[in-house]
């Protein structure tokens, strides 16, 4: 909890002096924090969706050096995989904002944001031994050891980070 404080904190201190003033005004505060927690989210999902998309480079180096090996035919799971990381990415990238503007008819009380940034940076985790799967699998091939075994654990994980991410619709719907 205190790492969101801070990385609160510190996308507080970008505010301007005008955004400053107007936490003295009753109510605004609030406001102002949700909107604050929003940026958070977005920055975060953001990242998540960098990390993933830096194995499509991986994903193109194994389709390489399975060719150069003449192993070209055992490269058809990859389109695949690459499908899913597309996928993974897309759901960060386009995922709802856990925000509600002034006069929105719901809204998401800043604890429930503060819920829905500790669950996406959860993810990163995940995140990072999908990439850590995808960087096994490129090492591998650059090796000619059989990668069947890669591809379908970095496929496992990917579906698994697609089904724990549908769950972060659950968070918003519990409001």
């Amino acid at each position: 909890m205190t790492d969101l404080n801070s990385q609160l904190n510190a996308v507080k201190s970008k505010e301007n002096f005008l955004e400053k003033i107007t936490r003295i005004i009753p109510g605004y505060d609030g406001y102002v924090n949700r909107d604050n927690s929003r940026e958070l989210d977005t920055i975060l999902r953001n990242t998540l969706a960098t990390r993933l998309d830096a194995n499509h480079a991986k994903l193109k180096n194994v389709v390489l050096n399975l060719s150069q090996s003449g192993k070209l035919f055992e490269s058809d799971g990859i389109d695949k995989l690459d499908k899913k990381l597309q996928l993974c990415i897309g759901k960060f990238k386009a995922a709802a904002h856990g925000y509600s503007r002034a006069f929105d008819v719901v809204k998401v009380k800043e604890d429930k944001l503060n819920q829905l940034y500790q669950f996406d940076a959860s993810l990163l985790n995940n995140v990072d031994v999908i990439s850590a799967a995808c960087t096994d699998m490129d090492n591998n091939s650059k090796a000619k050891v059989d990668i069947k075994a890669d591809m379908e654990k970095a496929g496992l994980l990917m579906d698994e980070l697609i089904k724990m991410f549908d769950q972060r619709e659950q968070i918003l719907n519990t409001v």
